[in-house]
């Protein structure tokens, strides 16, 4: 068992940004798998926890038979009544909720853990609160998803500029079309994502759509705390990657440049 420590990433001039960036990200790394702590007191539970998790026990997110973490090969087969890992089949034959099965060991399943799918709310409140049927999307929140000062919705957003040093790790759980990052092992209630956003895509490897990436051209992002969105918690780092910050890079309607492209154009290695 090892103890090692992330570089946390610095803003624009060269310092460490504010006290929820500063803090140190210390990993445990048993056999090549990585979990991060927030606080060096915790580090023995979170290695307890990693430890049990690759020897097999049950991760307490789990909700179906065992799985296995980030892939290079396709989603495992668990059989006609359980399904694949990370789906098919969805939560009341519903993409937008997520898959059934769920893993329970590896990377992504520690990951998941503690993760209560939709906060407790039945799967039909849930996409009342949150889902538009006339759109078919997921209602979003305001502010490219970032919190805000005092946690009120009209409150200052918690947005600085930060620079993501080189060998730092980052994941997200979707495509490499999107413009949004965390910093490597980020709980998934952290991140406020949607449920569907663990969903397997066809004709991909990535199981759960989780991709994960190390930093190897320094390149500047908006970052800041994600705010509490589909019942979920939030308040995990979040790093979005727009266009005015990378000379040459396209940009999207909205100003951002693709994870897919940062990764084809030399400032982002793929590590899985």
């Amino acid at each position: 068992m090892a103890i090692s420590r992330h570089p946390s990433p610095s803003n624009s001039q060269g310092n460490r940004p504010d006290a929820h960036m500063s803090r140190s990200h210390a990993v445990c790394a048993i056999s090549g798998e990585f979990v991060r702590v927030h606080s060096p007191k915790l580090f023995v539970a979170a290695c307890t926890l990693a430890t049990a998790a690759l020897t097999g026990v049950p991760a307490q997110a789990a909700t179906a038979p065992a799985g296995q973490g980030p892939a290079t090969s396709g989603p495992q087969t668990l059989g006609a009544k359980t399904g694949q890992v990370c789906g098919p089949p969805f939560v009341n034959g519903d993409p937008n909720l997520g898959p059934v099965v769920l893993p329970r060991t590896g990377l992504v399943a520690k990951i998941l853990d503690g993760y209560v799918r939709y906060g407790g709310l039945s799967p039909e409140r849930f996409l009342e609160r949150y889902f538009i049927p006339s759109a078919n999307s997921y209602r979003f929140p305001q502010d490219s998803g970032f919190a805000h000062s005092g946690g009120y919705t009209n409150g200052r957003p918690l947005i600085r500029t930060a620079k993501l040093p080189l060998g730092y790790k980052v994941d997200r759980f979707g495509g490499e079309s999107g413009a949004f990052l965390a910093p490597f092992g980020t709980p998934f209630p952290e991140r406020s994502l949607r449920p569907n956003n663990l969903n397997n895509v066809p004709g991909d490897p990535h199981l759960c759509n989780y991709h994960a990436y190390r930093v190897i051209r320094s390149f500047l992002v908006d970052a800041g705390p994600a705010a509490s969105a589909f019942q979920m918690p939030g308040q995990g780092e979040q790093f979005h990657t727009l266009a005015k910050y990378i000379p040459g890079a396209p940009a999207n309607p909205d100003g951002e440049v693709s994870i897919g492209w940062l990764a084809d154009n030399g400032y982002l290695e793929r590590l899985n």
